[in-house]
């Protein structure tokens, strides 16, 4: 086989399977009926599942079992982008029936709204002024709490979170649920379940976008660095910073690389 028919069939293999999957009745995994369980029994729980398990839908049906008894829950998340993105995903679910809210540092909309999505920093600032407001909290990306600058963040919502609100804790990567468990039951004085799920539904698959090639495997069937991938960083290393690559095929633009004292040609 050619070298040319080779990279197609790798091409082709690294695609195979992707696209629209088939449309299914939806079926709730044990993991996801587990943790709603949990939360509607008013309990803390940590759920620990891979990125495209299905965490966003626990969250969901938890807010839902809060609206039919008339309760107020918060949704946050450690960034701007994702929050504003979550509000609208909670909107199209859950308006015109019922009322959904914003609160980050540049916007507020109807923060008395029954769900409100927030940052985790504003949720923080706001518990230091207030503090029963919500009878579930549900805090997205929780492994936020090892970061060594944002982590009091996410430390001190858990420990500031009245006992009597329900919180829900979601993490694709934390690797010492136990331990933080029981901080958490620590902190709270009542239980914290953990619920996991370790198989990966969606499979990652690692691909380089070559700049002439384009998009090829990184690795080849013996696990080897694709030989396209590996010439086109052959010799490059890092500079004397340690922080930025050095030699090697890539170059920036020509364009960006003029002397800006000639301007433009």
């Amino acid at each position: 086989m050619s070298r040319h028919n080779y990279l197609e069939e790798a091409r082709r293999a690294l695609f195979e399977g992707m696209g629209v999957p088939e449309k299914v009745p939806f079926v709730a995994d044990d993991f996801q009926k587990e943790a709603i369980s949990h939360v509607a029994n008013g309990d803390d729980v940590l759920v620990v599942a891979p990125t495209g398990s299905g965490k966003t839908y626990i969250a969901l049906e938890a807010i839902n079992a809060m609206l039919q008894v008339k309760a107020r829950s918060i949704y946050t998340t450690p960034l701007k982008a994702l929050s504003n993105t979550k509000y609208n995903e909670l909107k199209a679910k859950f308006e015109p029936t019922y009322k959904v809210g914003l609160l980050t540092g540049d916007r507020k909309i109807d923060t008395d709204a029954h769900v409100v999505i927030a940052t985790t920093e504003i949720y923080r600032n706001e518990l230091y002024r207030s503090s029963e407001r919500f009878s579930l909290v549900i805090l997205d990306e929780v492994h936020f709490i090892s970061d060594p600058q944002r982590g009091p963040v996410w430390e001190e919502s858990i420990i500031l979170t009245p006992s009597s609100s329900t919180l829900l804790m979601l993490s694709a990567s934390i690797s010492n649920a136990v331990e933080i468990a029981e901080w958490i039951e620590d902190v709270r004085g009542k239980k914290c379940h953990i619920v996991t799920k370790k198989d990966r539904p969606v499979e990652l698959r690692f691909g380089f976008l070559h700049p002439e090639l384009g998009v090829l495997p990184l690795r080849d069937e013996k696990g080897n660095v694709f030989r396209e991938v590996a010439k086109y960083y052959g010799g490059t290393g890092l500079d004397a910073s340690g922080m930025k690559l050095k030699g090697g095929n890539f170059q920036r633009p020509r364009e960006s690389r003029r002397d800006p004292r000639k301007g433009r040609r």
